[in-house]
């Protein structure tokens, strides 16, 4: 890639005691390197600030010009942060996902090293790993009332407390099962460590081109977690009795389904996004670091 000349900022949304050494150091370092930095005007008073009316050059622009402009991405926040910017960033446009959360399992920089990477990534100097988002529709009485990307997940479960939801999941248009459950969760391969791990799914190496199925608390011994194609269009329908259910993507974006809508969620209509690798760090050796998975004693 050619050298970068113009780098976004994605702040952590409402942060500011975490930015205070870090975000000062990044963006003189930018600047005497002669980078335009791009922040979001929605962050304008928190990053001016942090900053402290330092001398340092930056600009705040609308999010249609933030998450398409820029040569690069700098993801500053937890896993949380850089989800959000993959469902809203360009294509085009590489994302360096910096941790400065606690868990940080697909952010690959901690905000002790990510310092002495910047010289070559700012050269251009990098490799990345490609990603879909997958695509959800809702429609209603056949007119589309929701459609939203995800990078990790999309979860339809219940509201009610001791109420489970019965669903009815297709694949492809064929039958895969009647679920009674106090949900589902429809799972990336990079989402396979989050809520799906928690819900008894299973763990998924990224660079697999895979969707998961995997019920949460499912009134059976049955219902075990499934590895799908990822070209599957997967259709969810609620059957009754019905209660109050919820569409939640990404833990971020909320919408509330009701009695005879349909889900649909394919990978066609989305887009992809590049994730610059940490090749100092192994899909297995994160494991071991944030999950002490397969350690030996």
């Amino acid at each position: 890639m050619a050298a970068i000349h113009k780098v976004g900022i994605a702040l952590k949304p409402g942060a500011t005691t975490e930015f205070l050494s870090v975000l000062p150091n990044l963006c003189q370092w930018l600047n005497r390197r002669k980078k335009e930095v791009l922040f979001r005007v929605q962050d304008q008073e928190r990053v001016q600030k942090i900053l402290q009316k330092k001398d340092i050059r930056a600009v705040f622009v609308e999010d249609k010009e933030f998450f398409s402009q820029p040569d690069i991405m700098i993801s500053l926040g937890g896993d949380g942060t850089m989800i959000g910017v993959c469902r809203r960033v360009s294509p085009r446009i590489p994302i360096f996902g910096i941790n400065l959360g606690r868990l940080g399992f697909i952010t690959p920089f901690s905000k002790n090293e990510f310092f002495d990477y910047l010289p070559q990534i700012m050269d251009g100097k990098f490799r990345t790993i490609s990603q879909p988002l997958y695509h959800v529709t809702v429609q209603r009485k056949g007119k589309t009332v929701f459609q939203q990307p995800f990078f990790n997940d999309a979860v339809l479960a219940k509201n009610d407390i001791a109420r489970m939801i019965h669903l009815g999941v297709e694949a492809s248009e064929e039958h895969v099962y009647n679920l009674a459950a106090d949900g589902l969760i429809v799972s990336s391969t990079m989402g396979s460590t989050a809520y799906s791990l928690a819900a008894g799914g299973p763990l998924v190496h990224p660079e697999v081109s895979a969707l998961i199925l995997a019920p949460i608390c499912p009134h059976s011994l049955t219902y075990r977690p499934l590895v799908i194609s990822p070209t599957s269009k997967i259709t969810l329908r609620l059957l009754p009795p019905f209660h109050t259910v919820n569409l939640t993507l990404d833990g971020q974006v909320v919408f509330p389904i009701e009695e005879h809508d349909s889900i649909l969620i394919n990978h066609k209509k989305a887009k992809r996004v590049s994730l610059i690798k940490n090749d100092s760090r192994s899909f297995f050796e994160t494991l071991k670091e944030k999950f002490v998975h397969g350690r030996r004693s």
